[in-house]
């Protein structure tokens, strides 16, 4: 079964997501579940959908397309609402910021998630303000506790739990990662970060990580730190500190760097995808370039890959086999990855055979690999079939050689 986390909701049809309450933290907090758009009638996972800064839970619905993420997995959505800034004093201050940053820091919803904001005034180095946003709220319990419901609800197993974060609703998946009080499967944070405050950091907890994040950035700055009208803020740790804090947690292997090209590229937007390996708890980024902070990735707008479709791919990757005991299709659980691939190919287990066929049905070549990858330099440009022999199980797979 799949769970996944996201930080961000839609809105389609009056019924379907369904608007709930639960009692969290002495508050009725809101929620939104989504079930998927198909004729199956158990679902085979959860996905919980967190909303960015001042966002609300409807955003995912209205403005990303995530529920389709959901469809092709048979998940349901759970997307949450932040609260407003509790600490008036936080409120008081980050007033008089915006009289000399320009409504930068409004605080109409914000996850509990370890954003500290500390802005300085460049000339003087006067501090204007040095908090953490929203730190008497328990994001973490009001998480779980929908978790929870809804896994009795529709009595699911809690074999694949995921959150997928943007921008703040990563900063939360993050803190949530860290802090975890059910096991998960693995994160997507789209254009987030982890705080300069965030909890758990020194517990370890080992993770499946996939980061979006574009260094021309003008929002969560790739540097964790960003300049507007001569005050200097600090929004997050840097980017390559965050990923080399989990690639060190998990033991992830050496890096592999590709420039992503899955689709012809007309707007001069680049992404470079780097993974370290692990059988179990991979780390990848998407290294964006040209993409502001609320870009989203579609092929159809001349991108070079599409949100959608990584993020299915990953969550699919990590995912156990679905309810009814079938196995899903290459398209539903990719078994090797990226695809297209380039000279490296990476598997969901660690160790095996595998034989590779053209589409004639000749095989081509047939060897072992470890370490969960194999080299495929020598494969001509084309589309192969797989046939994956592991512990005793054979998966097939569909691989793009570019």
């Amino acid at each position: 079964m799949l769970i996944v986390c996201c930080l961000t909701a839609v809105g389609l049809m009056a019924a379907n997501p369904v608007k709930k309450t639960v009692r969290s933290g002495e508050l009725d907090r809101e929620y939104l579940l989504y079930t998927p758009e198909n004729n199956r009638a158990q679902p085979d996972g959860l996905i919980v959908c967190l909303h960015g800064f001042n966002g609300s839970m409807e955003d995912f619905f209205d403005e990303y397309p995530v529920y389709k993420v959901a469809d092709s997995l048979n998940c349901l959505i759970v997307a949450p609402q932040a609260l407003p800034e509790q600490d008036q004093r936080v409120i008081d201050k980050a007033a008089l910021i915006n009289l000399f940053a320009g409504d930068k820091l409004l605080l109409q919803s914000a996850w509990g998630c370890g954003l500290k904001v500390k802005a300085v005034m460049k000339l003087g180095g006067i501090v204007l303000l040095e908090d953490e946003l929203n730190k008497t709220v328990d994001d973490v319990e009001f998480i779980r506790r929908i978790i929870q419901l809804t896994l009795e609800e529709f009595a699911l197993k809690s074999d694949n739990l995921f959150l997928v974060g943007t921008s703040m609703g990563g900063y939360m998946s993050y803190q949530f990662a860290l802090k975890q009080p059910v096991k998960l499967a693995g994160i997507v944070s789209i254009v987030g970060s982890m705080g300069l405050n965030v909890k758990g950091m020194g517990e370890g907890r080992k993770m499946s990580v996939c980061d979006f994040h574009s260094v021309t950035d003008e929002v969560v700055p790739y540097t964790g730190t960003t300049e507007n009208s001569g005050v200097v803020i600090s929004l997050a740790q840097p980017k390559q500190e965050v990923l080399r804090y989990w690639v060190d947690v998990n033991g992830a292997g050496a890096p592999a760097t590709e420039e992503v090209r899955y689709y012809p590229s007309t707007n001069g937007i680049t992404v470079e995808k780097t993974t370290w390996p692990h059988p179990e708890y991979e780390v990848v980024h998407y290294k964006m370039s040209g993409s502001n902070h609320g870009y989203f990735f579609r092929k159809e707008s001349g991108d070079c890959m599409d949100y959608v479709e990584e993020i299915t791919k990953f969550l699919a990757s990590h995912a156990s086999p679905p309810a009814d005991g079938n196995e899903r299709t290459p398209e539903q659980s990719p078994a090797v990855y990226p695809n297209p691939a380039g000279n490296t190919v990476y598997f969901s287990v660690a160790n095996g055979t595998v034989s590779i066929y053209d589409f004639t049905g000749k095989e081509i070549r047939s060897a072992s690999f470890s370490a969960g990858q194999m080299d495929v330099s020598s494969l001509k440009p084309g589309m192969y079939i797989l046939r994956i022999l592991s512990d005793g199980r054979t998966r097939t797979a569909k691989l793009i050689k570019r």
